[in-house]
């Protein structure tokens, strides 16, 4: 076994830390504030995250300097470029990725907590300490009343990942480096090889038939993603997904032909990760085609799954 193999849970740990806060490095006081409010807390099993996206009504996004999921509760420094409007509309709307997609919370659910880096060194300290000490009470909280889930970082092995589990889900915090690692996870088989972007593979087939098939599109979220003329985009929320043909708007077929309204697709987009910059395929969810858009000219899923199951032998 490689040392990359059996890497523990704290050496995972160790490398999620050092790169979720190498994201806030180019701002000073961001940077002090998250550092300082992660090593005051002292609870290695609370897992920061940095970055975190955030849905807001109308389909916008706002980033959270750091985040605590088992607690829902957010932290942001209020810093003096804050307050250039300019400065501030680049914050929220700059490009999402697909997996932040995957990642993202709404508005709404989480606790926010802002902290004034502008005021007086005592009164900013002062404010970092309630912060700390608000996050460690629900915290203890939740462990008094055995509601606390301890943060276990995936390792980056998918194979140890899901050798366990029973489905595969949009929340599993892990992705595959080639399309036939996540078929043979799916479908527990041993292909040597696959390259094919949308198939039934034979080894799902005894199951369910031609109901579903794998699809690993090179999406785009906000931007361009394409493959011989096709642009595939995710909407913010992950719930949809539209394709069409950049060269021939007539390649999109009327929903109603053939087994078109019975397309199911267990999906995987390629993305890479913010932190790492790594490419991997990543589970996004089941869609199923609906109704083209107005014009006819692109194809639309929508998501009926967020998780499939894994066929066991």
């Amino acid at each position: 076994m490689s040392g990359e193999d059996s890497k523990t849970d704290d050496d995972a740990k160790r490398d999620y830390l050092i790169r979720t806060f190498s994201r806030t490095k180019r701002k000073d006081y961001e940077n002090y504030v998250v550092n300082a409010v992660w090593n005051r807390l002292g609870m290695r099993d609370v897992k920061p995250v940095t970055q975190q996206p955030v849905l807001c009504p109308g389909k916008a996004y706002k980033f959270i300097d750091l985040y605590f999921p088992q607690v829902g509760i957010g932290v942001e420094c209020d810093e003096a470029y804050h307050q250039n409007e300019e400065q501030h509309s680049r914050d929220i709307h700059r490009e999402i990725t697909i997996i932040e997609v995957l990642r993202q919370i709404h508005e709404g659910d989480y606790e926010l907590k802002r902290i004034d880096a502008t005021k007086p060194f005592a009164e900013f300290e002062q404010s970092i300490d309630d912060v700390v000490s608000c996050i460690a009470d629900k915290v203890n909280e939740q462990k008094a009343n055995g509601t606390f889930k301890p943060w276990i970082q995936a390792v980056d092995d998918w194979r140890q990942y899901y050798a366990d589990k029973d489905r595969i889900s949009v929340s599993d915090d892990i992705g595959f480096p080639r399309i036939v690692d996540a078929v043979n996870t799916l479908c527990s088989a041993d292909y040597k090889g696959c390259q094919m972007g949308w198939c039934v593979p034979s080894a799902l087939r005894p199951v369910y038939g031609d109901e579903y098939r794998t699809w690993f599109p090179k999406l785009a979220v906000n931007g361009k993603a394409i493959a011989s003329g096709w642009n595939n985009r995710l909407s913010p929320d992950g719930l949809h997904i539209e394709e069409y043909n950049e060269y021939n708007p007539d390649a999109v077929d009327p929903v109603t032909s053939g087994q078109a309204a019975h397309d199911k697709r267990i999906t995987f987009a390629k993305s890479t990760d913010p932190m790492t910059r790594q490419s991997s395929y990543r589970f996004v969810g089941v869609f199923q085609r609906i109704t083209n858009n107005d014009e006819g000219t692109r194809k639309r899923y929508e998501r009926i799954a967020d998780s499939f199951p894994i066929i066991r032998a």
